[in-house]
């Protein structure tokens, strides 16, 4: 058993009262198995620990508690700040210029400073804190932001055009402006979308709001919101953070917000109060560990908060909150390989799968893209481990992608999950630098296009659908126009019209049979949504 200073009585005072300050700071520490062996640094924290709550140590604790505060005080009244200085701000944030920003609970939608020259921008210049930011937090009202779907942003020239990235972070670009009707008009006379393809879109939305459940949230399992549809999510009838996410991001991506007058605009409002308020199914980390699909439901839940908040025409904080939290909880949980598990810091999984699948991955790098859209704080440690994640589940230099550092599962669902893998690291790797012309990308996306949107003969696999057309939306090049227009064909003809499915979709598959008819719903009203869902990274929108 690990040795425990709260175990042999000897931190009665200084102990309970750690262990209790830690319960209110962190109440969703996640820490390793309590009976593995000490480190060498945990046994030394062991006998410091025993020392301050001895009678000569309280005394030396009162002394370096005392001093620490003198300190800080002179240092909020000393040190210059403003104009570039290096300064230390009442919030306790450190300064230092040239490194990266602190949180800015403003909209970080704002075009970003290029001097003329968008070669120059990266995604630290779209967030840096404006001089209003710290009376934001200082007083969280409802203050009046920049939004997202305005006709000034959607009709701004050149979005994002061959970007450079700050090293070891996410590209600039890639932002939601065009989620208007404006926008979405637009896509149609471009010919990235069409009529019919939006009224499939709408007959879905009205599928959805149909059958969310009176405490705001959706299911995956019928039984729960209808006795009518068929094709219920088998074995996931407690997977509801998911199920709402899921939902939440149709809505979404067509340019409903909690904020936006309508139809559907109770409806995503009590979708995000699920996810946010909810003590059984919560983001917070804590139900998490119970929960079958963990990190997939949290990472999806991420998402539809953070697109949400990026999306807000005036500040909500109890949005902003919960949106940066759950970025936190999804840096925390990183493995040491870079990826992410299903459970938490999960280096190994019971089927053998070392350091993360790329599955999970993807859903935990867009949680964090969308959140450094809006503005929230993301750690660029975190993006140089996904990184490494990368690496390691490459294949042929970066053209092609595997399920698991170690090839855990590889092929057993069939020879498509190298495919999706691939759409998955291609579309990653965007996010983080490459970009049209690097000989790993441009050989992987042929790939993808030679494959086509049914990598497997006579079936229709709608996760790998999703993946590899985002990554094309991105890409461009001369696949993406027949691509988009061959896929979305493929699900304005399978949508279904009969009864209580009108609006739905359902196509059999490995992935997507676990998650039934709402899964498969959401994923093709995504992929439908693509040509205005976000602005392409490294191709330029015919305006």
């Amino acid at each position: 058993m690990r040795e425990s200073c709260y175990h042999d009585g000897t931190m009665t005072r200084l102990g309970d009262v750690l262990h209790f300050l830690r319960q209110i700071f962190f109440p969703n520490w996640i820490s390793r198995e309590d009976d593995e062996e000490p480190t060498g640094l945990q046994k030394i924290l062991a006998a410091i620990s025993r020392y301050l709550s001895s009678r000569n140590g309280t005394g030396t604790l009162f002394s370096i508690i005392l001093h620490a505060f003198i300190l800080a005080v002179l240092a909020l009244i000393m040190i210059p700040k403003g104009n570039g200085l290096t300064g230390i701000d009442i919030l306790g944030g450190f300064h230092i210029p040239g490194a990266e920003q602190p949180i800015n609970i403003g909209h970080a939608n704002d075009e970003p400073e290029t001097n003329g020259d968008p070669q120059n921008v990266t995604e630290n210049d779209a967030t840096s804190t404006s001089p209003d930011a710290t009376d934001q937090v200082k007083q969280p009202t409802v203050v009046p932001i920049t939004d997202p779907g305005t006709e000034s942003i959607a009709d701004s020239p050149g979005e994002a055009q061959l970007q450079v990235q700050a090293k070891g972070g996410f590209v600039s670009g890639g932002g939601f402006q065009n989620r208007t009707s404006a926008g979405r008009q637009r896509a149609i006379q471009n010919g990235g979308a069409c009529q019919r393809g939006e009224d499939a879109i709408e007959a879905a939305l009205k599928w959805f709001a149909a059958h969310q459940l009176p405490d705001g949230g959706w299911s995956l399992y019928f039984d729960d919101s209808c006795k009518q549809c068929s094709h219920s999510g088998t074995g996931l009838s407690n997977r509801r953070t998911a199920a709402t996410a899921l939902a939440l991001l149709a809505f979404l991506g067509a340019g409903y917000s909690h904020q936006t007058p309508g139809e559907y605009q109770a409806v995503v409002d009590k979708g995000l109060r699920f996810l946010i308020k909810d003590p059984t199914f919560g983001i917070d980390g804590i139900r998490i560990q119970n929960d079958g699909l963990r990190m997939y439901s949290h990472g999806l839940a991420a998402i539809a908060l953070c697109e949400a908040h990026a999306m807000a025409k005036t500040q909500d904080v109890e949005l902003y909150v919960a949106s940066q939290k759950a970025l936190w909880f999804i840096e925390s949980a990183q493995t040491d390989y870079g990826g992410w598990n299903y459970r938490p810091l999960q280096d190994t999984r019971d089927d053998g799968g070392l350091g993360g699948d790329t599955s999970i991955f993807s859903w935990q790098l867009i949680a964090l893209k969308s959140g450094k859209v809006g503005g929230l704080h993301v750690s660029q440690s975190v993006l140089y481990a996904a990184q490494d994640f990368l690496d390691a589940v490459a294949l042929d230099g970066g053209r092609g992608y595997q399920y698991t550092p170690n090839g855990v599962w590889d092929g057993v669902r069939g020879d498509d999950s190298p495919k999706t893998c691939t759409a998955i690291g291609l579309l990653a790797r965007m996010y983080l630098g490459w970009k049209p012309g690097d000989v790993y990308l441009d050989d992987g996306m042929a790939q993808i296009v030679r494959w086509g949107y049914t990598p497997k003969a006579g079936a229709v696999n709608l996760y790998y659908a999703y993946h590899s057309t985002l990554a094309l939306h991105h890409y461009g090049g001369d696949g993406w126009d027949d691509w988009n227009r061959s896929v979305r064909e493929l699900l304005i003809q399978s949508q279904s019209h009969q009864g209580c499915e009108s609006g739905s979709w359902y196509h059999s598959d490995s992935y997507c049979d676990s998650g039934g008819r709402l899964l498969n719903t959401a994923l093709a009203v995504m992929i439908l949504e693509t040509p205005y869902r976000y602005m392409p990274l490294y191709r330029e929108i015919v305006r």
